[in-house]
């Protein structure tokens, strides 16, 4: 078989979006939202005056995580409409704080912050809308007697595992990136 009777392979950013959205079927459809959510959150913030903050609290790894992670567990049990809720809300949250941020300290010391953790933190948001998504039909049938009991524990774990991942390396790098500025 010669190069021109194979089939043909998206490449780039086609083969990068076939490959999630094969995965996770809803992902593109999850991410839109929340980012439409943070720009509108920059909109809005930027028509107040902000005032410059000398200091900002810093936060050890785990705490930022377990913030998340809390947040993220209730998001779960919300059902997926639920934690879209509440993860567009964050997203115009961090909209705001993003424009805040660039008015009191820069916009170098923001995109500093930022830069690898805010993108890790959007994914991991997804993926828990995701989770609801897949939990609650097996939380559902445990509960109507409809499957079987010891199917619930794995699905709950695998559904937790999958954004912990994220929202583990949206925590350390979060906390790295502030931890490095101030050095």
């Amino acid at each position: 078989m010669n190069a021109s009777q194979l089939p043909a392979r998206p490449s780039g950013f086609r083969f990068f979006y076939s490959s999630i959205s094969g995965l996770f079927p809803s992902f593109a459809k999850d991410l839109v939202p929340p980012v439409i959510t943070v720009v509108a959150g920059g909109l809005f913030a930027s028509l107040f005056t902000w005032k410059p903050v000398t200091d900002g609290t810093a936060l050890t790894a785990y705490e930022i995580f377990a913030h998340n992670f809390s947040l993220a567990l209730v998001a779960l049990l919300l059902t997926q409409y639920g934690a879209r809720i509440m993860m567009l809300a964050n997203g115009f949250y961090l909209g705001m704080g993003l424009v805040g941020s660039v008015a009191s300290a820069g916009l170098g010391q923001t995109v500093a912050l930022t830069l690898v953790h805010v993108p890790l933190e959007i994914v991991a948001w997804v993926m828990t809308i995701q989770g609801a998504r897949l939990f609650w039909p097996t939380l559902v049938a445990v509960l109507r007697k409809e499957g079987i009991r010891t199917k619930f524990l794995p699905a709950l774990m695998r559904t937790i595992a999958a954004f912990t991942v994220f929202y583990v390396l949206a925590a350390v790098a979060e906390w790295a990136e502030y931890a490095l500025l101030k050095r």
